[in-house]
């Protein structure tokens, strides 16, 4: 997929979310990333114009569109506010659509009616490993127990917190396989903690949630038994597509900041768009940001026709992420002492791209990922 061929339904949705994103977020993004304050207000408004329910089919109140119109809206979110981007990819990839993909119908009409509506968020650890080599580090436990399950342990970075009503949660049962669980918020044995002080992405409120002999019934399995594995990879991949969307949000606007702020700045009674130094800082600025997303939307390609993409997730998710952290640091330098203060948001953008370096897979596993299937393994 090249954004040049974008249909119309994508670039309707993509400036839709545009518009939307200017005039509810560019002033509130400073203010939900002090005090730290989840955006509900923004929240529910997004429900109101349909985008909670972009990955949810009609008949469950849902308007269901296709995995580039949910990144391109991803992209256009986080470039005024990141921590609320997060929010609408954990809730439409990585919840919403895991429902409608691999739930039963049971699960359906359970859940994906209330996620559309916004009666209820989906909630995800945003720290979950992300090989199947390292299931041994899932520190939630799950155990057989009749026809229901019984989980110890916790979920650290859990997004959303106590604002979230759904959790997709993945566990490890007794042999280090991987079972993936869909959990209510007011689940008795399940204790949402304090929220954690993060850098970035503040506002989206991530908590730990502590589970202490849980018992849930195994209606909660995510799909059957012998096909955990297989969701684990495709959420994990999904979400990565998501992150990398919104890291490619925040170095949109952290460039555009910078051409502006280049034209306007005076030195030497010109413009310091006319020294080379920051000519050609640009110019890198632009390359890592174009090639970020030329990745990104040919992993996208590859999921939507069915192909095989893990490598290529891994890949949109690593350079999207070091795009955004390069971009937003570059975009500080130029600016000077001004892009180190609070009072503009190059700083911001600063914090909530580091976010997208770990967030689902940190760099090292993002690169074994790519390494493994060079090497055939």
């Amino acid at each position: 997929m090249i954004k040049s061929n974008l249909t119309e339904d994508q670039k309707l949705i993509r400036d839709m979310v545009s518009d939307f994103a200017e005039k509810e977020l560019q002033d509130r993004a400073a203010e939900i990333d002090q005090n730290p304050e989840f955006p509900l207000g923004e929240i529910k408004k997004m429900s109101q114009i349909g985008l909670l329910g972009l990955a949810i089919p009609e008949k469950y109140k849902g308007s269901e569109v296709d995995t580039v119109s949910i990144l391109l809206a991803a992209e256009e979110i986080s470039k005024y506010c990141a921590a609320t981007s997060l929010i609408f990819v954990v809730h439409n990839l990585l919840v919403a659509r895991a429902v409608n993909q691999f739930g039963t119908e049971s699960q359906r009409q359970k859940y994906l009616a209330p996620l559309a509506t916004g009666e209820i968020l989906g909630g995800v650890s945003l720290v979950e490993p992300d090989l199947e080599g390292h299931i041994t580090d899932i520190s939630l436990i799950s155990e057989r127990k009749g026809n229901d399950f019984l989980l110890n342990g916790e979920k650290q970075m859990v997004l959303g917190g106590e604002n979230a009503g759904l959790f997709v949660l993945f566990a490890r049962d007794e042999e280090m396989n991987i079972r993936v669980f869909l959990i209510d918020k007011d689940l008795a044995g399940c204790m949402i903690s304090e929220n954690e002080r993060t850098m970035g992405i503040r506002g989206a409120q991530c908590s730990r949630l502590v589970f202490k002999d849980c018992i849930i019934p195994d209606t909660a399995l995510l799909g059957s038994e012998a096909d955990q594995l297989r969701l684990f990879k495709e959420i994990s991949e999904y979400g990565k597509l998501g992150v990398a969307a919104s890291a490619i949000g925040i170095a949109k606007m952290a460039l555009k900041k910078s051409v502006a702020y280049s034209l306007e700045r005076k030195q030497f009674d010109q413009p310091i768009a006319e020294f080379e130094g920051l000519r050609w800082m640009l110019a890198d600025m632009e390359t890592s940001l174009a090639s970020a997303e030329k990745n990104l939307y040919y992993a996208a390609a590859l999921k939507v026709a069915g192909e095989p993409a893990g490598m290529d997730c891994a890949i949109a998710k690593l350079t999207a992420a070091e795009a955004a952290v390069k971009v937003t640091l570059d975009a500080i330098q130029m600016h000077g002492g001004y892009g180190y203060m609070k009072d503009f948001a190059l700083e911001r953008f600063f914090r909530d791209a580091k976010a997208t370096e770990f967030i689902l897979g940190n760099f090292p596993v993002q690169k074994t990922i790519i390494s493994n299937k060079l090497l055939g393994k």
